[in-house]
C-alpha cells in the first residue's frame, strides 16, 4: 500500500512541472505580429510601381538598378542590412510609427527619412516612397 500512496505522490509532484514546460515556445515575448513579420528574414527585391504600373525594367535601363538584385533584412534590435552587388550599404536603424503603417529609418539624424507600409504579411513586403511602390518578397 505504501508503495500506490509513494507513486501516487511522486506523481502529483511531477505533472505540475511538465505541464509547466509545456508551453509555447514560439512566443514573440510581447512582440507585435508586424514586427515578427518584417523581422522574420530576408527580403528580396521583386519590382518597382509608379502609379500601379511595374517600371522595374524601365528604371534598369535608364539607371542600371536591378531592383531583383536588392536585399534587406531587419532586426528585432531596431537595426537593418541592405546589400546590392558591388555597393557598401552601411548598416542602419528603423523603427514603426502610426501604428506600424510607417516605418522610419535613421531616426533622429540628418538622413532621417520614412516610407508607408502598404503590404506587410509572410511572403510579400510593399511599401511607398517618394511617389513608387517597391515590393519585396521571401
Amino acid at each position: 500500500m505504501n508503495k500506490h500512496l509513494l507513486r501516487n505522490f511522486l506523481f502529483a509532484l511531477l505533472v505540475p512541472l511538465f505541464l509547466v514546460s509545456c508551453g509555447d515556445d514560439d512566443d514573440d515575448n510581447g512582440i507585435s505580429p508586424n514586427v515578427s513579420l518584417l523581422t522574420a528574414g530576408e527580403w528580396r527585391g521583386d519590382a518597382i510601381y509608379s502609379d500601379g504600373e511595374d517600371v522595374t525594367d524601365l528604371i534598369l535601363e535608364e539607371n542600371g538598378f536591378d531592383m531583383t538584385l536588392y536585399r534587406s533584412k531587419f532586426e528585432r534590435d531596431g537595426t537593418y542590412q541592405d546589400s546590392y552587388p558591388n555597393e557598401t550599404i552601411p548598416e542602419g536603424t528603423w523603427k514603426f510609427e502610426n501604428n506600424e503603417r510607417i516605418i522610419v529609418f535613421e531616426d533622429g539624424t540628418d538622413d532621417e527619412y520614412y516610407v508607408v507600409v502598404s503590404k506587410l504579411d509572410e511572403d510579400e513586403l510593399s511599401y511607398v516612397q517618394s511617389g513608387f511602390e517597391f515590393r519585396f518578397v521571401r
